[in-house]
């Protein structure tokens, strides 16, 4: 019984591995395969069902390079490689090729950060200013939120640091130090009161890679490479920027209408998302958590600060300290990233001992991680054999009520307009160009500020967001989202949630040519 439900769970992992990515490719064909000896018939025959699956599924979202892995307690079931690194179809992707995981590296680094808290170069609820004394940022709720801020708040997202830092961001690659990007931070408004609720933030990660790197006296990087690279046998793991582009088998992002991204690792993101990665290694990753911080019985992280990782802050009960937890049906333990023209997840369930991970160059889907909870459901035959999951007392966050913003002021009315966002280090395509010069225009590149109703408002460009609405300001010229997102036209520079911008035209229904 317990082979037809390992059989089962390696099908549903394969099978939302494909319908998460979308999957598409100019040559989607299988170019690398490794298949455990000893394995089933029946094992075989799900790597035979879903091979062309995949093929098929690449070729109609036309995904240049997709690599998978499967892996249980004792290493990888099955890997496969398809298609190529770039459109050009000169390198085809391997188990081998590294791919950027973006976000999903945000497990690596709370990783390191809790192997050093078992080493006792850190702590978790010890104020950050401890080990970064220089270190400040500004808040509406309170005085000194430095002094309350811990790498507990970095690592589950509660810290209320902003989404993006004003040095190296997703829209200007900074080829500056980590040490700049940090201390960019310190002129950044928080979100939210500390630890009151959960707002995503990849500063928050590169500021624990950076306290990190001041307790250790080395470099991140190299942290990472003695303190979990090579104990989990991952020698191909990159974090540094030079090394990441001169390596000879790297996918390249891929994403519609943009000819060119920056390097990850030049922004720089090393603790946010700044890894480069293959299957077959960030599969060992997750074999050792299944494995329970072990690697050949040896313990590299204690099943205490596991425990720790897993369990989320009282406010959010899907997030622990750099792992997603999905305990709807199942219990599920994971992380995924997107961006810069990549896509990966990985995911492991404790209960069934198996994982699975899945890397992409290509970022043109919207994935869904959804159907695998859907599928599991659907395909699970042992539906009486769930994992115990302690229940989780949460406390919803209830943003303040927009309208008693402060009405219209007509002081204001020289901030209505059209801000374009500048970037560097992107190049775009013909298409897109086109598409704005006709007015065609989204919220990566535009905003727009207008008097509605009697309030000064934002629109994001994004439907139903909670933030295309009222502002209320702060100080003269310092407007804040009701979930606390945060629109700077004080100048010189404007910024809108530490994104630069320049206002280009004073009628926010005008639309305009651009350049970029």
């Amino acid at each position: 019984m317990k082979k037809l439900v390992s059989s089962t769970i390696v099908t549903v992992c394969i099978l939302s591995a494909i319908t998460i990515t979308g999957c598409q490719s100019v040559s989607p064909k299988l170019q690398d395969e490794y298949i455990r000896p000893g394995l089933s018939q029946g094992m075989h025959s799900v790597f035979d069902k879903y091979r062309p699956l995949i093929s098929e599924m690449m070729a109609e979202d036309k995904l240049p390079g997709l690599s998978i892995a499967l892996v249980d307690r004792d290493g990888i079931l099955w890997a496969a490689g398809f298609g190529y690194t770039d459109y050009g179809k000169k390198t085809p992707v391997t188990t081998d090729t590294l791919f950027d995981i973006q976000s999903t590296g945000k497990t690596i680094t709370a990783t390191a950060v809790l192997i050093a808290v078992q080493d006792g170069l850190l702590d978790l609820d010890v104020p950050i200013i401890e080990y970064f004394p220089e270190f400040t940022v500004n808040s509406r709720f309170e005085e000194d939120p430095e002094k309350k801020i811990s790498l507990r708040h970095l690592l589950n997202h509660t810290s209320g640091i902003a989404s993006e830092a004003p040095v190296g961001n997703n829209r200007e690659a900074s080829y500056l130090s980590l040490e700049e990007h940090v201390q960019s931070i310190s002129h950044t408004w928080l979100r939210h009161k500390v630890g009151e609720r959960r707002s995503y933030s990849s500063p928050g990660y590169d500021l624990a890679a950076y306290v990190l790197q001041l307790r250790s006296g080395q470099p991140f990087a190299e942290y990472l490479k003695y303190k979990i690279f090579i104990p989990l046998n991952m020698p191909n793991c990159l974090v540094d920027p030079q090394l990441i582009r001169n390596h000879p088998n790297r996918a390249v992002g891929h994403m519609q209408f943009v000819k060119h991204f920056p390097l990850t690792g030049d922004i720089p993101f090393v603790g946010a998302g700044g890894h480069y990665i293959n299957a077959k290694e960030l599969a060992r990753f997750v074999q050792f958590y299944l494995n329970g911080g072990k690697v050949d019985g040896q313990t590299i992280l204690d099943e205490s600060l596991i425990t720790s990782m897993v369990t989320p802050p009282i406010c959010y009960k899907q997030y622990g300290l750099g792992v997603d937890i999905f305990h709807d049906k199942y219990y599920i333990i994971g992380h995924g990233g997107s961006g810069m023209g990549f896509f990966s997840f990985m995911f492991w369930l404790p209960e069934y001992e198996i994982g699975c991970v899945c890397l992409v160059n290509s970022a043109n889907y919207n994935p869904s991680f959804s159907i695998f909870s859907d599928l599991i459901d659907e395909n699970l035959v042992q539906k009486n054999k769930y994992f115990e999951i302690p229940s989780v007392e949460y406390q919803a966050w209830q943003p303040p009520d927009p309208n008693t913003f402060t009405r219209f002021k007509p002081a204001w009315k020289k901030y209505i307009g059209t801000y374009k966002f500048i970037w560097r280090g992107w190049k775009f395509s013909t298409s897109i160009r086109i598409a704005l010069a006709l007015g065609l225009t989204h919220n990566y590149t535009h905003l727009k500020v207008f008097d509605k109703d009697g309030y000064l408002c934002v629109n994001t460009g994004i439907l139903n967001d909670m933030d295309s609405g009222q502002l209320d300001e702060h100080l003269p010229g310092l407007f804040f989202t009701p979930t606390g997102k945060c629109l700077d036209l004080r100048g010189p520079t404007f910024t809108w949630q530490n994104y630069r911008m320049k206002k280009v035209d004073n009628d926010p229904d005008r639309n305009f040519d651009i350049n970029f």
